[in-house]
């Protein structure tokens, strides 16, 4: 049986161990553990202070290219659109002010831009699939080119709107058709599509085709944006098959997986042919468009920016003049 001494003892070890430790701690232990955290300390805010310098460094190099890009873009894309047209396609998502300032650079290019027209989300709404499917059907008659028996909606949707907006014949420019309006009327009553100006006359078509993208949707499951996907591919393969040459341009999250731009990267059939431009949000990138543009009426084609999937920061700088 437990005796009073039994505790007596026991209590006193517990003191004597609480008594160490407090003489421990105040002392060499104490010492220790505090330089090992003030050195962590110093060591973290060394780092910091090196990142944050690493980083302001960064950005004001970044600013300079920028800077750069902008005051020598005027002279680098004269004169490299000179006489073209390029009907301009913004894509759900899309930042309209990297769409203001990439028109405001084409232009400095000496071309015209003969159309904007802004894709509406219902073109890949899945609640909006009976109406795409009846308006695909209703277009099926209309194209200039009978569709492959195995197209989807996807397909003669693209097709449609691309024999509304451009064309391979630089003398067709201007000359509006009533067909091709009524294909972008359909469009535009069923609320695919909003034309900028609208649809009361035809529109003139462009023989280049630029669609811009944003980022994906965030909020979309793997299989919406797994259709989102094939839809803006096979836009950009129609357009670019109705013109002289297309290209597909947005930011550089256009490029991350989900976006418009991984997906054309990712289908080599269309990346062959149809030009991908990312750094959108950039002077640098608003140049690599036009000089993108200007390759795919060579014959050419590329994909460009800084992300690991492009194949070149820029396309090929125009000859100097002789």
């Amino acid at each position: 049986m437990i005796d009073f001494r039994y505790h007596v003892v026991s209590l006193v070890s517990v003191f004597m161990a609480l008594a160490v430790g407090i003489v421990l701690g105040a002392g060499p232990l104490n010492e220790g553990i505090s330089t090992g955290i003030t050195d962590q300390v110093r060591q973290l805010t060394t780092e910091k202070n090196q990142l944050r310098t690493e980083r302001d460094a960064a950005l004001t190099s970044v600013e300079s290219r920028d800077d750069w890009a902008e005051a020598v873009a005027p002279a680098l894309v004269a004169r490299q659109l000179g006489g073209r047209s390029v009907a301009v396609v913004e894509l759900p998502g899309a930042d309209s002010s990297q769409v203001d300032a990439t028109v405001d650079v084409i232009e400095q290019a000496g071309a015209t831009v003969s159309a904007q027209v802004t894709v509406q989300s219902a073109w890949v709404d899945p609640s909006a699939g009976s109406l795409r499917d009846d308006v695909a059907k209703d277009l099926t008659g209309r194209l200039s080119t009978a569709p492959d028996t195995d197209a989807g909606t996807e397909d003669l949707l693209a097709a449609g709107l691309a024999r509304a907006l451009v064309t391979t014949e630089l003398a067709g420019t201007a000359q509006p058709d009533e067909g091709d309006a009524a294909v972008l009327t359909a469009l535009a009553d069923a609320g695919l599509v909003e034309v900028e100006g609208g649809t009361g006359a035809a529109l003139p078509r462009g023989t280049l085709a630029l669609v811009v993208a944003g980022a994906a949707d965030s909020d979309a499951t793997d299989a919406q944006l797994s259709a989102d996907a094939a839809a803006w591919t096979a836009l950009a393969r129609e357009l670019d098959t109705a013109s002289a040459g297309a290209v597909l341009a947005g930011p550089p999250e256009a490029a991350a997986d989900g976006g418009a731009l991984a997906a054309l990267r990712a289908d080599s059939g269309v990346a062959d042919t149809v030009s991908g431009v990312g750094d959108l949000d950039s002077p640098v990138g608003r140049v690599n468009v036009v000089l993108a543009l200007r390759e795919q009426l060579s014959g050419g084609a590329g994909q460009y920016g800084t992300a690991g999937s492009a194949g070149a920061v820029s396309p090929p700088l125009p000859a100097a003049p002789q």
